[in-house]
């Protein structure tokens, strides 16, 4: 620090005064906005994302490949191998939600006494273990029992993921990160179906070992290395990070910029502040997009193209054109979303596809084309709930543990949902013309746009009630917490300090920006 004070260029986040980008940078920042950044503020970003957002898409990768090899297993042996039936392979499905359900919660609250970087690389670790164990399956029970302690463990990694990323990104920065994080689900469910491929190619019966079981050894040997490293990599929190690949001025300029930005960091959670969120307006208008979250339209594709007399192969590979779709889709949304930060209106975009893939699909006796794209236009609308959690992020930003609940407990009525309703409104028997499963799909679709538009208008109205002001980053804050900083003038930061190049707007509150003052000597 001494260094940097006789020498504010030693400073590694010093960025020049006046600085601006060259016009290839600012062309290549609609791609990637950190292009443009001054060049101090770009150099913590890129260590952000080399640190953090590589290990989460990591980690988020193997929870959907965990999630889903038990699918390609069932396909690929195992269902002769233990003599199961349909019935059984929709089970495993249900015990794996249950365990989710029921970890929905208690991991939330386990994050007021442990950190994030030990919860869940933990978990990770443990479910890391119930993949080894599962090839040694030989009942259906057995495999009832792994399925519902993996769900269980696997519970707290997308709420808890997501409060971790809203913390550490400013809002141009946190769509494209939440987008490209949630899409490597989307990339594990393909790659699951090619490394089972290979597998059962390659190593069926080597060692004793049936292709299906194999699966599981390598998923579990791809995992174990990941939940590792998550002990090293999750940063926890600015205000509470103890991460060794983050310096003191790392630390120092994280609290910087989530001050500025308007974000708190994590309290104690008590008795009280728990059902204060729980009973809270903002909880229950947000958790309504959820419970509304019935896809329908191109779920089922599989099922149409198979009693189109399709050849396994193409029924297999057509369906991927909708992955593809959703990827690309997925990353132009979360640049228009962070550019513009049309973030409640781009979530409302996002369930247009679902509209016209259920009403087609509801309308039934249509040309072969229409139903076609009926299947696969749908996955433009897929990044919608990376959309909604990315707004999320950006309005409770004064709240990091209600940006951890309301995925949590939203994920657990998703799945709750989706134990029965698919099976009551698109059952097998029925495929692929289902009367009213599409009606209802199409209904549900109508009700999230209505539900996310009330969201917007209720939290304006608590904007308005509680007489907030926008921040220059776009987000309503108290007006006794706006403050800005003079991003060229961090040389003159020893610490956290607010000096010369520094505006603040409203008294300075000592116990919140106590870590930001520098005290005398």
């Amino acid at each position: 620090m001494e260094m940097i004070e006789r020498d504010p260029t030693c400073d590694p986040y010093y960025d020049p005064p006046g600085w601006t980008p060259p016009m290839w940078r600012t062309k290549l920042s609609f791609f990637w906005e950190s292009i443009a950044k001054p060049p101090g503020e770009r150099r913590y970003v890129n260590k952000l994302d080399r640190g953090l957002l590589f290990y989460l898409m990591l980690s988020y990768f193997i929870k959907a490949l965990d999630q889903k090899n038990i699918n390609n297993a069932y396909v690929s042996g195992m269902k002769k191998a233990l003599d199961l039936d349909g019935n059984q392979y929709n089970y495993f499905t249900t015990m794996f939600n249950c365990g989710y359900l029921v970890g929905s919660i208690p991991s939330q609250i386990s994050l007021s006494f442990a950190r994030p970087s030990i919860m869940i690389p933990g978990c990770e670790l443990f479910w890391s273990i119930l993949v080894f164990a599962q090839c040694r399956a030989s009942s259906d029970k057995y495999l009832y029992a792994c399925r519902f302690l993996q769900g269980f463990a696997e519970s707290i990694c997308f709420p808890t993921m997501m409060m971790i990323i809203g913390s550490w990104y400013k809002p141009e920065e946190i769509a494209k990160r939440v987008v490209i994080w949630d899409m490597t689900s989307t990339i594990a469910s393909m790659f699951s179906g090619y490394l089972q491929t290979a597998i059962y190619v390659n190593l069926n019966g080597v060692g004793g070992f049936a292709g299906w079981q194999w699966l599981f050894i390598i998923d579990g040997v791809i995992s174990l290395p990941i939940a590792l490293f998550g002990f090293f990599a999750i940063p926890d929190f600015p205000t509470t990070t103890r991460a060794l690949w983050l310096t003191d001025r790392d630390k120092e300029y994280s609290i910087r910029r989530m001050t500025e930005v308007g974000k708190k960091g994590p309290k104690k959670m008590s008795v009280k502040r728990f059902f204060n969120i729980l009973f809270g307006w903002r909880f229950w208008a947000f958790i309504t997009p959820y419970a509304a979250y019935i896809t329908g339209a191109g779920s089922y594709m599989n099922l149409w193209l198979m009693a189109e007399n399709y050849s396994v192969p193409m029924i297999n590979i057509l369906p991927t054109i909708g992955n593809a779709i959703a990827l690309v889709s997925a990353y132009l949304f979360a640049i228009l979303s962070d550019i513009t930060r049309w973030r409640w209106q781009l979530t409302i975009v996002a369930l247009l596809p679902y509209l016209f893939g259920n009403l087609v699909l509801a309308i039934w006796n249509v040309p072969f084309g229409w139903k076609f794209a009926a299947n696969l236009v749908p996955s433009v609308g897929q990044p919608f709930f990376s959309l909604f959690m990315a707004w999320i992020s950006d309005i409770f930003q004064d709240d990091t543990e209600i940006r951890g609940y309301l995925p949590a407990i939203g994920n657990a009525i998703w799945y709750a949902q989706y134990a029965w309703f698919p099976v009551v409104a698109f059952p097998a028997q029925k495929a692929p013309h289902y009367p009213w499963g599409y009606w209802a799909a199409l209904g549900l679709t109508i009700l999230n746009i209505i539900s996310v538009y009330t969201c917007y208008l209720a939290h304006m109205w608590d904007v308005k009630r509680k007489g907030q002001v926008i921040n220059k980053y776009g987000l309503y804050v108290d007006r006794e917490e706006l403050v800005d900083y003079d991003q060229s003038s961090l040389s003159y930061v020893k610490g956290g300090y607010i000096g010369e190049g520094v505006e603040e707007v409203g008294a300075l509150d000592i116990e919140r920006d106590s870590d930001l003052v520098m005290k005398e000597k």
